[in-house]
């Protein structure tokens, strides 16, 4: 009974130990960054993968001559956040995202779903990563399904920012 008290009393001891030693925070964090606002800009298509989410290794292959080849722009999407709307430049491949319309994200300071609304359809997309007004990177990935909701491939849109 000695050996579980004191057991006890050595794991409260390291416990409180280890609570008190944290440093207290000095400073300033900076102001949240504006990552809806990352997003607004021209993006060119640098890379189209497509991965078979059903394999179990998750098989990706590049299908990126599909979209890019010599001497064909490449597919260009413009998002723009003052008035909420984008535009796509394509002439090769397949437009998944539309002609064009307004987009949305599912929250304005950690989006992960990207909403692109045309016309005839609304597209959701996954964001691979965030996009700061910084960054020069953005992914994109379109999940397709069966009408009983079976993913049968992911793909993968790897844009570049654009000047």
């Amino acid at each position: 009974m000695k050996k579980i008290v004191f057991q006890g009393l050595v794991l409260a001891g390291t416990v409180m130990f280890l609570s008190a030693c944290k440093p207290d925070i000095e400073g300033e964090i900076g102001a949240p960054r504006d990552v809806y606002k990352g997003m607004h800009g021209d993006w060119e298509l640098t890379r189209f993968i497509q991965q078979d989410p059903n394999n179990p290794v998750l098989e990706e292959r590049d299908l990126s001559e599909f979209y890019i080849s010599d001497g064909v722009e490449p597919m260009k999407l413009n998002l723009n956040t003052d008035d909420q709307t984008y535009g796509v430049t394509i002439t090769q491949g397949k437009n998944f995202f539309g002609e064009g319309g307004t987009w949305d994200v599912d929250n304005r300071e950690a989006p992960s779903e990207v909403y692109l609304y045309s016309a005839t359809d609304t597209v959701t997309l996954i964001l691979g990563s965030m996009v700061l007004p910084y960054s020069e990177e953005m992914t994109l990935e379109y999940e397709r399904s069966c009408s009983d909701g079976f993913k049968h491939s992911v793909y993968k849109f790897n844009f570049k920012r654009s000047e």
